[in-house]
């Protein structure tokens, strides 16, 4: 195991900002899920361009869940300390630039008022995500400060919760990032 923590406080102080970080995302994904489970299941949304307030409120939403997605997977990357190895690392890269496309992809739609399509760049940078979620999942496995079970819960439920949502997948979500936030703050705590 490599740690680039020298010394216990640091450590203690990474942690600190690391579980802020996760923490504050995983309320916004909670935060966003709520918003995308009542606009998916309770609103009329147009497929192509914006006819009703809730395609903007449909759309607005990856915004903030791209920033939660980006956050949680380095705070729990940061919380290894390197333990997760290669795959946390290549995981959290791929993620990343996934989730930045998806922002920049929304943020296009809503200055359009129209469902902007690069081609299939949607489904495959959110396949990106759940492949860069996964490999993170997997560094994990290793390491052993996430319960083992969420790690093979955590890519479908981000994935299923948040860029390709429907139904009731979006409190699949808020009930993970709960039990994650739970287990987390826990086991860092007692390290």
């Amino acid at each position: 195991m490599t740690d680039s923590i020298s010394t216990l406080p640091d450590r203690a102080r990474t942690d600190a900002s690391s579980l802020r970080l996760l923490n504050g995302s995983l309320l916004l994904a909670a935060a966003c899920s709520v918003v995308m489970f009542i606009t998916l299941n309770f609103t009329t949304t147009s497929d192509r361009d914006f006819h009703h307030t809730a395609d903007y409120w449909l759309t607005g939403n990856g915004l903030p869940f791209a920033l939660a997605g980006i956050g949680m997977v380095l705070a729990v990357h940061r919380l290894h300390h390197g333990a997760d190895g290669r795959l946390g690392t290549v995981g959290t890269w791929i993620n990343t630039i996934a989730l930045v496309e998806l922002f920049v992809q929304c943020t296009a739609s809503l200055f359009e008022s129209s469902e902007v399509r690069w081609g299939p760049s949607y489904p495959v940078f959110t396949a990106l995500t759940f492949l860069g979620v996964a490999l993170v999942a997997a560094g994990a496995w290793r390491a052993g400060l996430v319960p083992r079970w969420l790690l093979g819960v955590w890519p479908l439920a981000w994935v299923l919760g948040s860029f390709a949502a429907f139904g009731p997948m979006p409190l699949v979500l808020i009930a993970f990032v709960g039990v994650l936030g739970v287990a987390l703050n826990q086991r860092t705590g007692r390290r």
